[in-house]
């Protein structure tokens, strides 16, 4: 009974595995299953030590454990496309205030993941009354010979790849995901937690002779070759897909305001957000940092008051009053700190707001824009604002009275909220411009108006999928990736369309660049030069000239898959091979400057 109860408590903590990957439609490769075998092994062998009536109530505990775990993995997952870390911990409480968009992600068949628990007890029922005496000596050979395998399971793969000199394994990794498929479940969870123990316990805060070098190469003076100081309004829209632009339903516009917006504004339309588990947070990180999102967790909660050669700070240091705004709690996600620290001189939260109607999380974006208005014109010109909205924040919610457009035919809730804030936002948008021009504030302003992130909704399955008639990675990868960006130039009411993909770490460069201004250390590019721009993204998939190159995690790094993005067809490997490395090296890059502060070291 020892080995045929064991057997059934590795069976059904295998299968949690499979119906895992079935839920969250990610992949489950030979290795990946020896690997969660072996994780497995490792974990429970010492209790083939302990007597069969202690040891069936172990196994049934560390079955519920297990099921806990992977249910908090899986609804993190829908969110963020990648597995919770112990990293994540300085940000858990600020879960709390967008519980009602995680609430979302919960589904009824997601407690099948406990199936296994109801199914082990059940055997426990039946076998209550059964007793099987094994000596000492035999469980323990047992339990030593099960270790035994286990560390051969895990050990071998491992040691293929340091063989090969793979530098996904410690601190090179540039992918959780990555690290998942590597190394299995257990052993990405407990190779994350000795991180975790390692950076608490120990501070290696020292630039590696390379990086060093690299950022003093690249960092530049801070110079201005222009007098001329626009007025600039960075305005970042709440989970605003490309897709959202031009987009007709029922012979109605979505977006009339923004899509009118083309007509006199550079509108970018191959632009990409490059947000990871920060998501919103991570939007305004990279836009005015220029610097790439961590791969596990919130640069914002993480290290809030390192040095990162920021936006404001440079456009404070030329003399603009710079402004932050914000209509939610000044403490949400560290933003009070990050602000201060990235050089905004003033902060307006939800205090400096009108108490009207909240649509999601906050005051509604027709109020908190013009408000915004007035706040800009308390400040000293010229100045720097920088607006976060928020009414189109998952889940989505919008009174019934102030859905206004037609969508019949949708099936999905959410998808229909979703297009009901968006539809709001838009006419918000056209408000605020509307005002700005009659307040004389338009025309000599440097306006900006971006994406942060997708919506969520754009998984496998989904009707917003369908209704995009996605075919191929590339169609996934526009609709996930895409979001609009708008440049209106200051005294240029011109429209053009500019197809030079990039991505948010190209805004400060970006406008910099229109100010005739040198910048500091910065990873991005500007958009209006007439260099093709390298758009990477976090797990080391990237876009550059008309190519699309998807990492495969599930394989050792280097390993996907190059497309051409017009034909949408693969092509030879080749055409990306070149720009992979170079992918990964400015991530390793941006971790060491955030992590290791390396701008402070740099300008010590």
């Amino acid at each position: 009974m020892i080995f045929f109860g064991y057997a059934i408590y590795l069976l059904l903590a295998i299968l949690k595995f499979v119906l895992f990957s079935f839920y969250t439609n990610t992949a489950f490769p030979l290795q990946f299953l020896l690997m969660n075998l072996a994780g497995m092994l490792l974990l429970s062998s010492w209790t083939l030590l302990i007597q069969w009536k202690k040891r069936r109530w172990i196994w049934l505990t560390l079955l519920f454990l297990h099921s806990l775990l992977l249910i908090s993995d899986l609804w993190y997952y829908r969110y963020f496309e990648d597995m919770l870390s112990v990293s994540l911990l300085s940000q858990m409480l600020q879960m709390s205030d967008v519980g009602g968009g995680f609430m979302a992600l919960i589904r009824f068949q997601d407690f099948f993941l406990f199936a296994d628990v109801v199914i082990f007890l059940l055997i426990l029922f039946f076998t209550r009354k059964k007793t099987y005496e094994v000596t000492k000596k035999k469980r323990k050979i047992t339990a030593g010979v099960t270790f035994l395998i286990g560390i051969v399971l895990f050990a071998t793969p491992l040691t293929y790849s340091a063989v090969k000199d793979d530098k996904w394994l410690v601190t090179h990794s540039i992918s959780d995901m990555r690290d998942y498929y590597q190394l299995g479940f257990w052993g990405y969870h407990g190779v994350d937690l000795w991180r975790g123990v390692i950076r608490a316990i120990e501070s290696d805060d020292d630039l590696t002779a390379t990086q060093q070098k690299m950022l003093e190469k690249n960092a530049s003076e801070n110079t201005e070759r222009s007098h001329k100081k626009p007025n600039i309004l960075l305005i970042q829209l709440e989970s605003f897909q490309g897709s959202l632009i031009g987009q007709k339903i029922n012979g109605k516009e979505l977006t009339p305001n923004l899509n009118q917006l083309k007509e006199e504004t550079l509108y970018f339309s191959s632009f990409y957000h490059q947000t990871h588990e920060g998501r919103t947070s991570d939007a305004e990180f990279i836009t005015n940092t220029s610097l790439y999102p961590l791969k596990s967790g919130s640069v914002y909660t993480r290290f809030p008051e390192n040095e990162f050669g920021s936006l404001p700070q440079l456009l404070k240091e030329h003399g603009y009053d710079t402004a932050a705004m914000h209509a939610y709690d000044k403490g949400f996600w560290n933003r009070d700190k990050v602000y201060e620290n990235i050089g905004f001189n003033h902060f307006f939260s939800n205090k400096d707001y009108p108490n009207k109607k909240k649509i999601g999380m906050a005051l509604n974006d027709k109020n908190f824009l013009t408000t915004s208005i007035e706040h800009m014109e308390t400040l000293k010109e010229p100045y720097f604002s920088f607006m976060v909205a928020l009414t189109s924040h998952t889940p989505y919610e919008i009174p019934k009275d102030e859905r206004e457009f037609d969508l019949s035919g949708y099936e999905d809730s959410m998808l229909k909220r979703y297009y009901q804030t968006v539809y709001y936002v838009d006419q918000a948008v056209g408000i605020m411009i509307d005002e700005l021009k009659q307040k004389g504030m338009w025309e000599d302003s440097l306006i900006i108006f971006y994406g942060d992130h997708d919506s969520g909704l754009t998984n496998e399955g989904s009707e917003m999928r369908k209704e995009a008639n996605v075919e191929s990675a590339v169609d996934a990868f526009e609709l996930d990736r895409q979001v609009p960006l708008f440049i209106k130039q200051p005294n240029d009411s011109s429209g053009q369309v500019v197809k030079e993909n990039g991505g948010q770490i190209d805004i400060a460069p970006t406008i910099l660049d229109m100010l005739n201004m040198d910048m500091p250390y910065m990873m991005g590019n500007s958009l209006l030069d007439d260099e093709s721009n390298l758009t990477a993204f976090r797990d080391g998939s990237f876009r550059y000239n008309d190519y699309y190159y998807e990492a495969d995690l599930t394989e050792e790094a280097g390993n996907g898959t190059c497309y051409n993005v017009s034909s949408e067809k693969k092509v030879a490997f080749d055409k990306c091979e070149d720009q992979i490395e170079k992918v990964a090296e400015q991530l390793r890059l941006s971790d060491a400057i955030i992590e290791k502060n390396g701008l402070e070291k740099i300008n010590e």
